[in-house]
């Protein structure tokens, strides 16, 4: 009978030495992100980083066995991080362009809907941007294409969050905001009916010619790693995990 115990005892023993042996060996991709971009990162009332990019991520990791953290950075300095090494990814909904691809590398791309506008008029007919002020999140892709492809002197009014800009244009101190869709479409869920608040489609451009959609981004010449997420985001696609996050977030 002692002898039994024993041998389970050593069982147990080994099973554990194993598990935590395998725990370590695996690789820790350490992730920034700026929680302020509600609903694809955001803090809890716990202050943890939640969001539909965090379970993307998540996802992906586990599907190709990595550890993953998650940190909040200012968004305007995140592509800085890698380069320098104190992280490992950035995942805060970043858009793939030409601009950042000569600083970093991308994953493939894993959401590609294009931002929309959203004004008290329909930007159509007698309402136009000629003279308008238009509100957009500072530092963000959103920006630089404004700043490329709004017509008729436009005035781009940066603010620190696309929710800042939203509560504005509210306010009725701005014309306009530009966003992503998902950010505006919450924004209205949230207000009375008779808000008066529309929304316009954003021309082609922007998903054909000017971003790629949004990609998990990495120092140059990380090939290694960036193969893994692709992979990652592959297996997750394929089995069901991907649909069943998104339909959590933008059902």
């Amino acid at each position: 009978m002692i002898s039994i115990y024993r041998n389970l005892i050593c069982l147990f023993m080994l099973a554990f030495t194993f598990t935590s042996v395998n725990a370590a060996s695996r690789e820790h991709v350490k992730f920034a992100t700026d929680a302020n971009y509600y609903p694809f990162e955001y803090l809890s009332e716990n202050k943890d980083i939640l969001g539909f990019d965090i379970e993307i991520a998540k996802a992906i990791c586990k599907a190709v066995d990595l550890q993953c953290s998650f940190e909040h950075h200012r968004f305007e300095g995140l592509l800085v991080t890698l380069q320098f090494g104190r992280y490992d990814a950035i995942i805060a909904a970043l858009d793939i362009t030409e601009e950042r691809l000569n600083k970093v590398d991308f994953s493939d791309s894993y959401y590609k809907i294009a931002p929309v506008f959203i004004s008290k008029e329909q930007l159509q007919g007698e309402f136009s941007l000629k003279e308008k002020l238009i509100g957009v999140q500072a530092n963000s892709s959103n920006q630089n294409y404004l700043t490329l492809f709004s017509k008729g002197n436009s005035y781009i009014v940066p603010y620190f969050s696309s929710q800042a800009a939203l509560e504005d244009l509210k306010r009725e101190k701005i014309d306009a905001v530009f966003a992503d869709f998902a950010v505006v479409n919450h924004f209205l869920s949230n207000q009375e009916e008779n808000s008066g608040l529309v929304i316009s489609r954003t021309e082609e451009v922007f998903v054909t010619g000017f971003s790629k959609g949004y990609g998990i981004a990495v120092k140059k010449g990380n090939t290694n790693l960036l193969d893994r997420l692709n992979k990652g985001l592959k297996l997750i696609v394929e089995n069901g995990t991907y649909n069943n996050i998104y339909q959590q977030y933008f059902p």
